[in-house]
């Protein structure tokens, strides 16, 4: 689910914002600066929600639900102002589009619970 904010521009500066996004579940916050031809996929949680925000540069990102495979994708970038929010019961991935590329992700489980409810799939059985 996309998330939608705004951006506001004067004389001195740019601020982006998603002020629908409410961070009152979220527990932790981590920064991923992937390098440019990388794909990071497929991590994914049964419980744990997680939500991406492209701070800097543009990322490709695809979701795949776990149980029938059904895959989505998404597209972020530093120009907009939104946030992907990520439920329970799927895998996601990501690339970097441009060099120096930023990717926020919020938690709402801590680390040690989230190592708990963490499953892997290869790029070999789930096509990228």
């Amino acid at each position: 689910m996309i998330i939608n904010g705004n951006t506001h521009s004067d004389a001195r500066g740019t601020v982006r914002f998603v002020n629908d996004f409410d961070m009152t579940k979220v527990v932790r916050m981590y920064c991923i600066e992937p390098k440019l031809g990388v794909i990071r996929a497929w991590q994914g949680h049964k419980k744990e929600t997680k939500w991406f925000y492209a701070a800097k540069g543009s990322f490709l990102v695809k979701t795949v639900q776990m149980d029938t495979l059904e895959k989505k994708e998404y597209h972020l970038n530093d120009t907009e102002s939104k946030v992907l929010e990520i439920q329970g019961g799927h895998y996601n991935g990501f690339e970097a589009l441009e060099e120096g590329s930023v990717l926020m992700v919020f938690s709402d489980f801590g680390l040690e619970e989230s190592k708990e409810d963490d499953f892997r799939e290869s790029l070999d059985n789930v096509i990228w």
